[in-house]
């Protein structure tokens, strides 16, 4: 077999692989359609080996801690430098900040000859000090190490330009951003959902009448679940049809939420937390009014984009990567971040104005299916990727 008509061998790398399975399934189900070689590499775990059932794919596992430990790293790179010595991969394609670093710097010593890293969000946003210094030095590296980078967002994009993390013409956004785009198959309001959503509603007794603002994802600090919280205590007592739902799990390793906001969240009546990762958060969706995210720093905030495609108006932060996934007063309204008598001052707005809801709603709905298809996304990562292979031939 000739080296221009070879199985092109593609691996795919994560910390865990909650993120290939969440963010990019569908990309490499059909890039084994279409003939491609694909390895998995992420930490050990269930969804791992679920998916090389379920994808047809190869997996390998390694231990890629999302803490700092330099000892364990050089462990995982010397064990993923000599898997891909005796596998030579014509793309090396890693994720998630840690997997940025093992995965850049093991492909590097490999010569692996493509070598892409998307960048999903800069931690150093909201870091100080030390650690936003290690931070900032473990990007540059995997930066320096990769031959393409990716952004999920113009704005996160002009974060690592001004960061100095690498220079303009290495790095690119897909599209107009997000991971691989959203299934609108999935993010869409059927008569079936909308059904599930008023069991979501009558799980927790939320009224018919009642207007409830959504919140789904990581359980943490940096997106913002305090100023959330004390948005809604403003609003709770002035409208009493207003209800927030909470949908997410605790994050435990990097950060977590002070006891204090997690009391106030429980001893709200009007506050209902679904304290647990779920593969089904469109049925969430169609339970909530107004979806939020008050996050201090994102890649492209893709709870957004698909609440947006189920017709919900969103209400976000001026900050990295909502900016792309909200436009301010078409698709949603934007506020500063850390402040929850802006984020109340929002959700007040929307919650009495069903007509403005539904005009948002509708723009948001009409961009997502235009603009964040995840068959467009895919398409375009297969190009990529045919592009990149066939310049190393």
């Amino acid at each position: 077999m000739s080296k221009h008509n070879k199985q092109k061998r593609i691996c795919l790398l994560s910390s865990v692989p909650g993120t290939l399975r969440g963010f990019y399934r569908d990309l490499i189900v059909q890039l084994r359609k279409d003939g491609f070689d694909i390895t998995l590499i992420t930490s050990d775990g269930p969804e791992l080996y679920q998916m090389e059932s379920t994808c047809n794919c190869s997996v390998f596992s390694v231990d890629i801690t999302r803490r700092m430990s330099p000892f364990r790293d050089f462990i995982s790179i010397c064990r993923l430098w000599l898997y891909m010595l005796t596998h030579r991969f014509d793309i090396i394609h890693a994720h998630t900040p840690k997997g940025g670093l093992i995965g850049m710097t093991s492909s590097f010593l490999a010569r692996i000859p493509n070598r892409v890293y998307t960048i999903h969000g800069l931690p150093l946003e909201t870091a100080c000090g030390l650690k936003r210094r290690l931070l900032w030095l473990a990007e540059k590296v995997s930066c320096a190490m990769a031959t393409k980078i990716l952004a999920v967002s113009p704005s996160l994009m002009q974060r690592v330009i001004d960061e100095r993390l690498c220079k303009p013409g290495k790095i690119e956004v897909l599209s107009k951003g997000s991971a691989c785009g959203i299934d609108l198959d999935r993010f869409s309001l059927s008569d079936e959902l909308v059904e599930k959503g008023k069991v979501i509603r009558d799980k927790y007794s939320i009224a018919d009448d009642a207007i409830v603002v959504g919140y789904a994802g990581r359980m943490v600090p940096d997106k913002g679940i305090e100023t959330l919280v004390g948005a809604f205590e403003l609003l709770a007592s002035e409208n009493p049809l207003l209800h927030l739902l909470l949908v997410g799990d605790l994050e435990t390793v990097r950060e977590s939420l002070d006891e204090s906001i997690l009391e106030r969240i429980e001893d709200n009546k009007r506050i209902h937390f679904h304290n647990e990762f779920t593969n089904e958060v469109q049925l969430f969706y169609a339970a909530m009014d107004i979806m939020t995210l008050p996050s201090r720093r994102e890649g492209f905030g893709l709870t957004l984009m698909e609440a947006a495609a189920m017709g919900l108006p969103t209400v976000a932060t001026k900050v990295t990567g909502c900016v792309d996934a909200v436009v301010d007063g078409q698709t949603g309204l934007l506020v500063e971040p850390d402040s929850a008598e802006q984020l109340a001052g929002a959700i007040s707005k929307l919650a009495e104005n069903p007509e403005l809801r539904d005009e948002l709603g509708r723009n948001g709905c009409i961009r997502a299916e235009k603009d964040f298809g995840s068959k467009h996304l895919i398409s375009i990562h297969s190009n990529l990727y045919n592009d990149l292979i066939n310049k190393t031939l």
